[in-house]
């Protein structure tokens, strides 16, 4: 028996909802994907932030109102502007990876001061970003070369990059969301988008597990991750995320990538450690979902006439798989 199901119902149910919803042209106007850089060095940056990017919790920049991707993006941007030779693969494979630390350093920290950085896990990032470099050098190829090698097809993309093992993630989250910034940034265009595997990251599950469209089964396991317990594997929970989505989209009428738009943006703000529904405030200020979506004053939770977890406490107590892993 199954512990965990995806409720088809459900996911279609907020499918309905998503395909009402207007998106903000300013979101993709932002600049990280909207900026003087070349090309070559742009795909060079998406590739290297997204390869590092997983479990941003503590990733801040209070002065700046930055936290977790949206620092990172800044980061990376800068990096960019000021020291691209760290986007690039012959330069990177000759830094040893303490080196590599103490260059990012002031790039993710208050001020630009190194001992204010809030990366954590630096090592283990570092030796993710060096691992990048060397694939590349390994192939011969830069990112913009990849991405013309790969004729915009994603499954280019999903049996060559998990070489790296920034990328190794079985489900790709990484791959798909490189994929995103990509065609957001209008480097790529996907011709086959019904092989795109839809992105997975905590936030995503935890709003899919609290709105209902995900059921845990397995009263052990549903325990675990109400009280934020350590569990051994979260594949199961994620592909049942990932199976969920995939209707969710198909009922929308939009991308699979769009999907990243609506449930990671709320997952950051609405359906958090702060609910919107139970709350009634969002986590962050703005509202990370009302960048991407036009929400007028958001009083209410766009899902909350149809969100399990909006009458049911058992369900707002979900939280996303405790697991120590770089995929996501």
């Amino acid at each position: 028996m199954n512990s965990i199901i995806v409720d088809k119902h459900q996911s279609r149910h907020i499918g309905t909802m998503v395909g009402r919803l207007k998106f903000k042209e300013d979101f993709l106007k932002r600049a990280f994907l909207n900026n003087g850089l070349t090309n070559r060095l742009k795909a060079s940056m998406y590739y290297y932030a997204v390869g590092i990017c997983h479990q941003t919790y503590h990733l801040a920049n209070p002065k700046l109102n930055l936290y977790g991707w949206d620092f990172l993006e800044y980061g990376f941007l800068e990096i960019a502007q000021q020291q691209p030779e760290l986007l690039d693969a012959q330069h990177l494979v000759q830094l040893s990876k303490a080196e590599l630390i103490q260059l990012i350093k002031p790039y993710f920290a208050e001020d630009h001061q190194p001992e204010k950085c809030t990366l954590d896990t630096l090592d283990e990032r570092a030796e993710l970003w060096l691992n990048m470099a060397r694939f590349l050098t390994f192939n011969k190829m830069d990112v913009l070369g990849f991405i013309e090698n790969s004729n915009h097809e994603p499954s280019y993309f999903y049996s060559k990059l998990p070489s790296a093992e920034a990328y190794s993630d079985p489900l790709q989250k990484k791959t798909s969301f490189l994929m995103k910034l990509l065609e957001d940034s209008k480097l790529a265009k996907f011709s086959n988008s019904e092989e795109i595997i839809p992105i997975m990251d905590y936030h995503m599950q935890r709003v899919l597990l609290r709105t209902g469209c995900v059921e845990v089964v397995d009263e052990q396991l549903k325990q675990k991750l109400q009280l934020r317990q350590a569990i051994k594997s979260d594949s199961e929970i994620r592909e049942a995320c990932i199976a969920s989505m995939k209707i969710i989209a198909q009922t929308a009428g939009l991308s699979i990538l769009k999907m990243n738009d609506v449930f990671y943006t709320m997952g950051r703000s609405c359906c958090n450690e702060t609910m919107l529904c139970h709350n009634h405030h969002c986590e962050k200020d703005p509202c990370t979902l009302s960048l991407a979506v036009e929400l007028g004053k958001h009083e209410r939770c766009i899902f909350q006439d149809i969100c399990k977890g909006a009458t049911n406490k058992s369900y707002r107590k979900f939280w996303q798989p405790q697991i120590q892993t770089h995929y996501y």
